[in-house]
């Protein structure tokens, strides 16, 4: 690939003076993130049972099949985890007329419990749905002995329990992906490099898919209408950024939207037949469009917003690809815009809709799957917190508090959960947090700083 083996100067101060503008994202910043979010749906209390099963079995991978369990299920959206209790697991394990002493979880309040068993190299659960008087038995989860490879069928049994329990489908069999910056191993080259990982939706299983040693940032996973297992990035190419296209099978890469000067800041539309992003081929940081037919360029790209003495940023479009969100400062400072581009090319493009009223300094908007909400980063207080704008109420809300700063919000296809990135002087990590529970989750995925994570698409 071209753009690897650069100087890294050269490339990172082009970014920052060009498209940076709405990303004064590093502050210093040290206290623990705090968030007071009401909970607007009562989580189900679960009770999931100790691991049990013949003695002459070590138990102790069954355990850590059962911790990813517990994890999923506790950071649903829907349910929470009842803490291990002996009185609990007598009535489990040592009567055995547990699963008909409906009393006894009534009185503890515990609607639903879930049984674990360990056999010889498989796991069973069974659902105890005290409320509906139900009792299902899942299929046994045969066992590899490797946690890379078994936690994914534990994954799957958590959406399942989820979509029996509430009718709804998980995500904890999704995957994410985001750039990660560390520092140069080699000898040669940058101080700094960035490069494309992908991880399982708790931050287990990284992976990383770029290995140029150049600059990457904004991934995104391709609609499977271009390529499955395929994604798209912005990298430096000699003091530039470009977009480029790779492919998660074989970790190659090739440059994918021709056209002069930087582009950064992708964004695809849900049937891949658009992408938009940011470029300075005019002259300034403008957004650009290209049309996309079966995965390849068709036409040229071409402007699509442009304001004087103005800079933008961010794309993102609506599900049904009728509508863009971005930031401009055209107003004197970023804000968010929603354009109507039903006919791209004879947009108006003065009629734009502002929907960030309450903040003067807003970045990096994401919109939802269901095309209801839009999340962005707004400086609230002097930090910068992820908001929701809705819709339907035409209303803005602060979803997270704290002092560390916060950016790039994405949203899970569920329209539920998001994962961001905080922002301090040496230290930018990934966190999980959904409308119904009120704390964020860091997802522990090792050294370097994480960035631009966004959700597969489904």
């Amino acid at each position: 690939m071209p753009f690897l083996n650069l100087p890294l100067r050269s490339a990172m101060l082009k970014i920052v003076k060009v498209f940076f503008l709405f990303a004064a994202i590093v502050l210093h910043a040290q206290q623990e993130l705090e968030v007071r979010l009401e909970t607007k749906v009562p989580l189900k209390p679960i009770y999931l049972s100790q691991v049990n099963g013949p003695a002459d079995i070590d138990k102790r991978y069954a355990e850590e099949m059962r911790s990813i369990l517990a994890f999923d299920l506790a950071n649903n959206g829907y349910s929470s985890i009842v803490p291990i209790r002996e009185d609990a697991e007598q009535k489990i394990w040592a009567d055995p007329r547990a699963h008909a002493d409906a009393a006894f979880w009534k009185r503890e309040h515990i609607p639903v419990f879930l049984v674990v068993e360990a056999k010889a190299n498989a796991i069973a659960v069974t659902l105890n749905n005290i409320e509906k008087s139900s009792t299902k038995r899942y299929p046994e989860i045969a066992l590899a002995g490797q946690s890379q490879i078994d936690r994914s069928a534990i994954h799957k049994l958590a959406d399942a329990v989820q979509k029996d329990l509430f009718g709804t489908q998980g995500i904890a069999s999704s995957r994410i992906i985001f750039s990660q910056r560390i520092k140069n191993s080699t000898i040669a080259g940058n101080q700094w490099v960035s490069e494309i990982w992908t991880a399982d939706w708790d931050g287990a299983n990284a992976k990383r898919h770029s290995f140029g040693n150049g600059y990457c940032m904004s991934p995104g996973f391709l609609p499977s209408s271009i390529a499955k297992q395929g994604y798209f990035f912005a990298a430096s190419d000699r003091g530039q950024s470009k977009i480029y296209r790779g492919s998660l099978l074989d970790n190659q890469t090739q440059e994918w939207i021709h056209l002069r000067g930087s582009q950064l800041l992708p964004a695809i539309s849900k049937d891949g037949s658009k992408i938009a992003f940011i470029s300075d081929a005019a002259g300034r940081p403008d957004l650009f469009m290209q049309f996309i037919t079966n995965g390849k360029e068709a036409g040229k790209p071409f402007q699509l917003f442009s304001a004087p003495d103005a800079t933008q940023a961010s794309p993102t479009f609506s599900p049904d690809g009728r509508k863009i969100a971005f930031v401009s400062d055209k107003g004197g400072s970023p804000r968010i815009y929603v354009m109507d581009i039903r006919d791209p090319r004879s947009a108006n493009r003065r009629d734009l809709t502002l929907i960030s009223k309450k903040n003067r300094e807003n970045t990096s908007p994401a919109w939802s799957p269901d095309g209801s909400k839009i999340a962005y980063s707004a400086r609230t207080e002097g930090v910068r917190q992820i908001w929701i704008y809705d819709f339907a109420s035409q209303e803005e809300w602060q979803l997270t508090f704290g002092d560390e700063n916060k950016e790039n919000p994405s949203w899970a296809p569920d329209n539920l959960h998001l994962i961001y990135n905080t922002e301090t002087k040496d230290v930018s990590e990934l966190y999980l947090i959904n409308l119904h529970q009120q704390e964020p989750v860091k997802i522990n995925l090792g050294f370097g700083q994480k960035r631009f994570a966004s959700w597969e698409l489904k």
